[in-house]
């Protein structure tokens, strides 16, 4: 019996991408003799014969209809919801012509994610009136079926605001019925995600949702689902992942975009040297001759106005931003710094530089955010670390400040001892005093 149900679940990742956990191996064994029952099959070895031999039979529907997980609510994620609606859109209504757009909600379940973002786009005072559409997809007709209803209860709508709920919907006895026109925008349609082809015949698309869909696959899965919504992506479309999930270690052609509430993915911008003398990204290649670019010991440049130092390279803008620093001119520096980070989002340099540069103006919860968005980007820097502590212990967040510390001390043990010229420019102590700081920190904080 254990031999046949791992088989099972060997065959349904083969076939759908999902991975049954082996803690999850009785849970499967019962959902399989209830269908084994329903068909009068003699046993586990006659099943897994007619899905070997009919991989189109609608037994695998049904199958994969049972061990998918459906349960949502309406308006989750609401940090996301927002930043497509105030800063994605208002993007692609400021730049978009043809007044078209084109979402994928990819794993839509019974649509409440569907139902969100129809609503978003209903609500948008210009993308409202353009013809935009919206392609709902799962592997479970049952759940479509069901979507395709538009009918909710009490819990699905219970985060949908009063107002929204009073003009997109209308109570039917113990549920809450959908606006059609809002339905009637939405096409639910099966479609695996393991399925290349078949995804890439629907595309391209501006905005794709895949949320809280790959922590169902393995690496090596997610990689091929990701590589085929890359290609399924528009050239300016953006893609929004749950909150737990990341497409860091993916080998991803994509690049996070820090949108504040959350992070989108969108094909990255020309790759520029943002290390200003040695900053936390990987450095792009410059001609040997190169007479622009000037060592980490040389002068800074004089105080500038922020609109003169957007206009100059990366590099040079670095350099105002600590020499505005220096100066104590702390707005000249974030301002420059939020410019630099809006240009090259996928650059954790410029997340941690308006970190330190609010973090000197006090606004302390501004800076451990952009903090989070550097370590994001990359976790592995226990400088950027170590402010984000420094951060949450100044606006009275003393727990997460402990745990920031611990986590900077431990990647300090397995990090090299040169740290990057940068930090030594803002001032930030080298490798072997940050120890002795951060173990100081803890015993106070302790106490």
């Amino acid at each position: 019996m254990d031999a046949a149900v791992a088989e099972l679940a060997r065959m349904i990742e083969e076939a759908s991408g999902f991975v049954v956990s082996p803690r999850n191996y009785g849970q499967l064994a019962v959902i399989a003799r209830e269908q084994i029952a329903s068909l009068r099959l003699a046993g586990f070895e006659e099943y897994l014969d007619m899905l070997t031999v009919r991989s189109d039979s609608p037994e695998w529907r049904h199958l994969l209809a049972r061990i998918t997980v459906k349960e949502s609510y309406l308006f989750r994620g609401r940090g996301q919801m927002d930043a497509l609606s105030h800063t994605i859109l208002e993007e692609l209504a400021a730049i978009r012509r043809d007044r078209r757009l084109k979402v994928w909600c990819a794993g839509c379940a019974r649509g409440e994610e569907a139902v969100t973002l129809a609503i978003v786009f209903a609500s948008h005072p210009v993308v409202s009136t353009w013809d935009w559409t919206i392609l709902a997809t799962d592997v479970d007709d049952q759940a479509l079926d069901e979507a395709r209803l538009g009918h909710y209860g009490e819990r699905a709508v219970a985060a949908v605001p009063a107002d929204v709920l009073a003009s997109r919907f209308t109570r039917c006895d113990d549920r809450w019925q959908v606006d059609p026109k809002l339905l009637g925008r939405i096409a639910y349609r099966r479609l695996n995600l393991v399925d290349r082809d078949a995804v890439l015949e629907q595309g391209p698309f501006d905005v794709i949702f895949l949320r809280n869909v790959l922590i169902y696959f393995r690496p090596e899965q997610q990689r091929k689902v990701v590589q085929t919504v890359e290609q399924s992506l528009a050239p300016d479309g953006v893609l929004f992942l749950g909150p737990s999930e990341s497409l860091l270690s993916l080998d991803a052609s994509l690049r996070p975009r820090d949108l504040g509430s959350c992070f989108c993915y969108r094909w990255p911008a020309p790759a520029v040297d943002l290390r200003a003398g040695g900053g936390v990204s990987r450095p792009v290649q410059r001609n040997a001759g190169d007479s622009e670019r000037r060592g980490p010991d040389q002068a800074l440049p004089p105080t500038v106005s922020e609109e003169a130092a957007d206009q100059r390279a990366p590099d040079e803008r670095i350099r105002f931003i600590l020499n505005a620093l220096t100066a104590a001119d702390f707005e000249t520096a974030r301002g420059i710094a939020l410019t630099l980070r809006h240009d090259f989002p996928e650059n954790p340099v410029t997340h941690a530089l308006v970190g330190f540069a609010a973090s000197r103006l006090t606004a302390y919860k501004d800076a451990a955010d952009a903090y989070r968005g550097a370590l994001y980007l990359d976790p592995g820097v226990p400088e950027i670390r170590f402010l984000l502590a420094v951060a949450l212990e100044a606006d009275g967040r003393s727990n997460r400040a402990l745990r920031e510390y611990r986590s900077t001390l431990a990647l300090l043990v397995s990090a090299p001892a040169a740290a990057s010229p940068l930090f030594k420019s803002l001032g930030i102590p080298g490798r072997d005093q940050l120890v002795t700081v951060c173990r100081k920190k803890i015993v106070r904080i302790k106490e």
